[in-house]
């Protein structure tokens, strides 16, 4: 009887496991479509005609066209589901390519809401500054004044100024060289205790915001010290696009752009007066509900603004990375922080048109879309910069490519989070190869709607500190190419062992560093194991100066025998191209990359070592707890509930045949 009852249980089980599959299975493969639309780029040969019969032939409505792209939406009025469309398309000779309009989320967590031998070579960059052609020298207790004669002589100093009290003297250097090499050619003489440039101190500008205690982020990517230099100019636009902004926030309000062919008694009239397209857009646009009213109804775009431009010095509140900016709310994601393809697309375009020169997109997901990276790319060649959120999934980017991030058109600066004790965060994704850098992007203090403060967390709070950090070198170069800023972010991080294997550049944002005159060296390639024995080991970087870039230098080490250094060529723009000799099997070579500018500053990369032998092998991001069943459903709350419940009954079902098995063999 106990057994009988048993079968019935197990029977029961495996019925409602097999429903269960089932349900799961259909949902999966019956696409989820809350609003059928697909995105089409026609060949450029395609007249209208052709579109609209092709159109007409699927059930296809137009529902906008981004013209500087060549991308249409249409709507499916037929019984065709996306996918078919989508594969009608991909069979028809007219069409370039044709995709789903996929849905985009914001990418923070909210963490804590609130309303109120030879010589070894040097190991970290060197970007203080310091005076030009002078350095301060001590010589070691006892040193003859005839051997210190001799030494300036040797070295072609001239004394300045002595403190005989400490025994320091200040020197001028008379012959061509650099300062730095100055410094290390007096420090390598027996005779000298210790040789250094003559630093230059600034005193650090605090504001008055009340909160500015809290913003670590700001004091470790080193803002205070570059407030003396420069506090940011309204002229700088940056596009948002995010859940909107509250441009009547009291720490924002000063700082949001207007339209000026839409502004004052043209604000409200009902008429296009700037002919771009968009009716009264007087501070922005809603892609979301397509209308003139980006008031932010999260909170997470007002965060990422206030990070970026809160209003400096002002009293109240917080401050951004900018004291005075122009923040342009482009909404595009809704109250629940999603947004779809089309209306990402439309946020870029109208950025792009309408004056911005950074776009800060703290948002992802999606899949890769070929119609949003010709929206970047047309953000690209129009001189914008496109800084983007890496990702809040603990993943590598190398291998799982997390968008827009991943794009990779020259102006996406991908942004991972760290933390107040400088390590990457545990959420945020990581890359190599395709993550630029690390900002602060853990417990952030940053404005929120209705004159509030919270503290949230994610790569989405990292994005805008360098969003910030480039409009602030915009402010002080203004007259530097989007490539420049790029380099000048990228050149000026703060490196560090956390970030080595997490990012490109191996370190996280450093404000004040990005703003040197000193020479800034970005984009060194890191040369990884090789078996090539014959070489060269080509060293490509990217050197940037507020003057001119005097000379250009690779200097490697092998195996720790004498370093030896070669002049870098220049390839074009503010590229240098320098080759080190192939080398035998199982040696080690360790290089940098140094440069000195007009006014004699020089500045020297961190190093990078590489062996001729086996690769290491490669970072999986974790390809541990990976679904087993993984369902290409374009809805993320209807994928994880498939997912759910597929894997529990993959795993589960096993359990319940052997339970079966066995009462079955019992009888």
């Amino acid at each position: 009887m106990e057994g009988d009852v048993m079968f019935g249980k197990t029977k029961v089980v495996l019925l409602l496991m097999t429903i269960g599959i089932v349900a799961v299975f259909l949902l999966a493969v019956i696409p989820y479509e809350h609003q059928k639309e697909v995105i089409i780029k026609f060949n450029k040969d395609v007249n209208s005609e052709q579109i609209n019969s092709f159109a007409n032939e699927l059930g296809l409505v137009k529902v906008k066209t981004f013209e500087e792209i060549d991308v249409q939406v249409f709507s499916i009025s037929s019984d065709y589901s996306v996918e078919e469309v989508i594969k009608l398309c991909s069979n028809a000779s007219i069409v370039k390519y044709a995709e789903p309009t996929a849905e985009f989320r914001a990418l923070s967590i909210e963490t804590n809401p609130e309303t109120s031998s030879a010589e070894p070579l040097a190991t970290q960059a060197q970007v203080a500054e310091f005076k030009p052609g002078e350095l301060i020298i001590k010589f070691k207790s006892g040193v003859a004044q005839e051997v210190k004669a001799r030494t300036y002589s040797n070295a072609q100093l001239s004394v300045l100024k002595q403190h005989d009290q400490i025994g320091i003297y200040l020197c001028t250097i008379d012959g061509g060289k650099g300062v730095l090499q100055t410094v290390e050619e007096c420090n390598a003489d027996g005779n000298i205790e210790y040789a250094e440039p003559n630093y230059i101190y600034r005193h650090f500008v605090e504001p008055n915001d009340p909160q500015f205690s809290q913003l670590y982020g700001l004091t470790i990517t080193d803002s205070p010290a570059a407030w003396d230099v420069q506090t940011g100019s309204k002229s700088v636009i940056v596009g948002v696009i995010d859940t909107g902004v509250d441009w009547d926030h009291q720490d924002l309000a000063d700082n949001i752009w207007t339209n000026p062919g839409e502004s004052g008694a043209n604000a409200n009239n009902g008429i296009d007066d700037d002919n771009n397209g968009f009716i009264d857009d007087f501070r922005g646009w809603d892609f979301a509900n397509n209308d003139n009213n980006p008031n932010d109804d999260n909170d997470h775009g007002t965060h990422v603004s206030g990070t970026i431009g809160a209003v400096g010095n002002n009293g109240k509140g917080v401050v951004g990375v900018n004291w005075e900016v122009s923040i342009m709310p482009l909404k595009f994601l809704d109250s629940s922080g999603s947004g779809s393809l089309d209306d990402a697309i439309g946020a870029i375009i109208y950025g792009v048109n309408n004056g911005a020169t950074i776009l800060s997109n703290s948002w992802g997901g999606g899949g890769r879309a070929q119609s949003l990276e010709d929206a970047i790319q047309f953000a690209n060649d129009n001189g914008v910069l496109f800084v983007a959120a890496a990702g809040n999934d603990s993943r590598n980017n190398d291998s799982f490519p997390s968008y827009p991030a991943n794009y990779e058109v020259p102006n996406v600066i991908s942004v991972a989070a760290s933390t107040s004790s400088d390590n990457l965060a545990s959420f945020s994704n990581r890359g190599r190869n395709t993550v630029h850098l690390a900002a602060p992007g853990e417990n952030i203090r940053s404005t929120t709607k209705g004159n509030t403060y919270n503290t949230f967390s994610g790569t989405s709070m990292a994005t805008p500190h360098v969003s910030g950090a480039a409009a602030l070198i915009w402010a002080q170069f203004p007259g530097l190419s989007m490539p420049q800023i790029k380099i000048r972010v990228l050149g000026g991080v703060d490196r560090a062992s956390s970030f080595s294997d997490a990012t490109s550049t191996g370190g996280r944002l450093n404000v004040n560093n990005s703003l040197s005159t000193n020479p800034i060296i970005a984009n060194m390639t890191r040369l990884q194991n090789t078996l090539d024995e014959t070489g060269p080991y080509v060293v490509n970087a990217d050197i940037l100066d507020d003057g001119s870039i005097q000379s250009a230098n690779l200097t490697y080490q092998v195996s720790g025998q004498q370093a030896a250094t070669v002049n870098m060529t220049s390839t074009g723009g503010d590229q240098y191209s320098g080759n080190i000799p192939g080398q035998i099997l199982g040696s080690t070579i360790t290089y940098f990359v140094s440069a000195d500018d007009n006014s004699g500053n020089q500045t020297r990369s961190s190093n990078n070592t590489f062996a001729i032998s086996e690769p290491p092998p490669t970072d999986p991001a974790c390809g541990c707890g990976r679904p087993a069943i993984d369902f290409n459903i374009q809805n993320k709350t209807l994928k994880t509930t498939a997912n759910a419940a597929a894997n529990l009954s993959f795993f589960l079902l096993p359990i319940a045949a052997i339970g079966f098995y066995s009462k079955r063999k019992k009888k």
